[in-house]
């Protein structure tokens, strides 16, 4: 059994480990890439699992982002060494231990299917996830999440949920409280990182990865100038060109 304690120092080690290879040991486990998990409502997210040699069932690490599962998360790396561990060496550093680590991309991101609406659909996602890790072979019923950001959020947001199987949350700079207080608005005035998250990470969405013509666009865009320009209308702001990105944004400014 493994303490809230015992994981938040596993972690902390992992996160000190930066001189580690890519790969830490050869042969300690086994990726499987690209698993399409099935939400509620359907949609498929894609999900990668690193899984322990051999035969049996082990406590399971998780970790949902909007910033692709497998590149290198801000949380992996220290004022000595700046440059961000990757997924695969993190989740080796687990596996040799009797970990199962499994990564996620939210809905809408990367190679997951659906539409991304900021926040709104992690909760539920996060409870499904969980519950097929519960029905898998190699889990012993225990699951642990962690994340920075985003990612804490993400937590936050399946705890909130009720998700099964979840005994340590690890959330590091993120998980609202009080979002009307701070994260979206502070004391009830909007607050415009949500505009400039909205815009840098629409290049990123499908969308816009699969229409050339956008995207070349969308980059050329100047940020800075749109901020001159406030107030912005619906169909007419620096995220038009990708209409969910534009439409959550929208549907937080407009919340109160």
């Amino acid at each position: 059994m493994t303490t809230r304690r015992e994981f938040t120092a596993l972690l902390a080690a992992a996160i000190g480990s930066l001189r580690l290879p890519s790969r830490i040991i050869a042969g300690a486990g086994t990726v499987h890439s690209d698993i399409m998990v099935p939400m509620r409502d359907g949609v498929r997210l894609a999900t990668d699992a690193y899984i322990p040699d051999g035969d049996g069932q082990w406590p399971v690490i998780l970790e949902r982002t909007p910033y692709g599962k497998a590149t290198p998360s801000r949380s992996e790396r220290t004022p000595e060494n700046p440059k961000p561990l990757g997924r695969a060496a993190v989740a080796d550093f687990f596996v040799w231990r009797g970990y199962v680590v499994v990564y996620q991309d939210c809905r809408g991101r990367y190679k997951s299917d659906g539409e991304f609406v900021k926040y709104l659909s992690d909760g539920n996602d996060g409870y499904d996830t969980c519950e097929w890790i519960l029905k898998q072979p190699w889990c012993n019923g225990r699951i642990g999440t962690m994340g920075l950001s985003y990612a804490a959020h993400a937590q936050g947001a399946l705890g909130s949920a009720g998700a099964p199987g979840v005994t340590a949350m690890f959330l590091d700079s993120g998980g609202f409280s009080n979002a009307y207080q701070g994260g979206i608005r502070q004391g009830g005035a909007f607050e415009l990182k949500q505009a400039t998250w909205a815009f840098n990470n629409a290049e990123e969405s499908p969308e816009i990865q699969r229409d050339s013509v956008k995207l070349a666009a969308l980059k050329a865009i100047d940020i800075k100038d749109w901020f001159r320009r406030l107030p912005w209308k619906r169909d007419e702001s620096p995220v038009t060109l990708a209409k969910e990105y534009e439409d959550y944004l929208w549907a937080l400014a407009r919340r109160t």
